[in-house]
């Protein structure tokens, strides 16, 4: 294979995955891995005809029956998880049931659909691989409260206008900009627990094993390129010229956990 074709190789293809393809599929990869759903291999996805990707694509964005009809078929949502919400039994104190809105006629409640992030496709490799899981609850769930604070945050006053001229236990109307600066200290707080050290240092790791081009990965990127652009350590590691090897991997799940670590505790 030539320099020219390698070079034009996404780093989610393997050299010997690339060589196989023809120049069309070629030219077509990097489009076409945008749209690949996660439970489809690159290679099997690279290599399907267009109708079985096109109808590949719909089964991925059908939500399943036990979600109800009226979820419409969206490929631009991306992958979903589906999940069964459930509460205590009014009246009792520890019995736990079904829950969700539950439509004329039906026998039980209807599952709940959201979309799938960087963490739910983690687990699931990590279920299908029988591996142990990359991170705990916890750390997950601070992971999706900073993304939550953060684009609710960047995206301005918009989605706090509707609060202005409500009331709360004071009589007092909710004032926007008081909301606005508790969100910036909250997102102020939890960057300060993640700190200024790195997750990936190059003088640490030889040239051979950490690949040409290979940049220092900072925590504060690291967290942000997981929780906010949605990407896997894997790809991290290709943005910052890294090798994507096993070992390398490992290492930056490791950072990126004690990261989520010290951003745990009260607000």
């Amino acid at each position: 294979m030539s320099a020219m074709a390698d070079a034009a190789r996404p780093a989610a293809v393997s050299a010997q995955d690339w060589a196989r393809l023809s120049a069309a599929q070629r030219l077509a990869a990097a489009e076409l891995l945008a749209v690949r759903p996660a439970e489809i291999s690159v290679t099997r996805w690279l290599t399907m005809g267009e109708a079985g990707r096109r109808a590949a694509l719909l089964r991925a964005a059908t939500a399943p029956e036990a979600c109800g009809p009226e979820i419409p078929v969206a490929p631009a949502r991306g992958a979903c998880r589906v999940f069964t919400v459930r509460q205590i039994r009014p009246g009792t104190r520890n019995t736990i049931e079904d829950a969700g809105y539950q439509g004329p006629g039906e026998a039980q409640p209807r599952r709940a659909v959201r979309a799938a992030d960087v963490f739910d496709r983690m687990e699931a490799r990590a279920r299908a691989a029988k591996k142990p899981l990359p991170f705990t609850p916890g750390q997950i769930a601070i992971a999706r409260l900073y993304r939550t604070l953060v684009e609710r945050h960047e995206a301005g006053a918009i989605k706090l206008s509707s609060l202005e001229g409500r009331t709360g236990g004071s009589g007092r109307g909710a004032d926007v900009t008081d909301l606005r600066l508790e969100e910036a200290r909250k997102i102020a707080l939890l960057r300060r627990r993640i700190g200024d050290g790195a997750a990936m240092v190059v003088r640490r790791v030889r040239p051979s094993a950490r690949g040409a081009g290979a940049s220092i990965i900072l925590d504060r990127r690291l967290v942000d390129a997981v929780c906010l652009e949605d990407l896997d350590p894997s790809a991290v590691l290709v943005a910052h010229g890294w090798a994507a090897k096993g070992d390398r991997q490992n290492m930056l799940r490791q950072a990126l956990g004690a990261a989520l670590d010290r951003m745990q505790g009260y607000l």
